[in-house]
């Protein structure tokens, strides 16, 4: 269920599924995805933003479940800075 307060991006998936590379549709320039990976960086999780990334079995649930959080709070702080499709 989307909060209320929810920020929707179009995102294009790429990759095997354990090196997965993900970025925001229709951001030509990338930088707004740029933008976003610096956000996750500063709240504590590193997304590349020119690059594959690495899923380990290392991970545990809680660390997927703080990524998750990470990943959220990223897209909430580059909200209107373009792209963003209300929901």
């Amino acid at each position: 269920m989307l909060k209320p307060d929810c920020v929707k991006y179009d995102l294009k998936v790429s990759g095997v599924p354990s090196m997965p590379y993900l970025r925001i549709a229709d951001d030509e320039s990338l930088m707004l995805h740029q933008d976003w990976c610096a956000e996750g960086t500063r709240r504590g999780a590193y997304f590349t933003p020119h690059h594959n990334w690495f899923i380990s079995a290392a991970h545990t649930d809680a660390d997927i479940q703080q990524t998750l959080e990470i990943v959220d709070e990223a897209f909430k702080a580059i909200k209107g800075k373009n792209l963003p499709i209300e929901c």
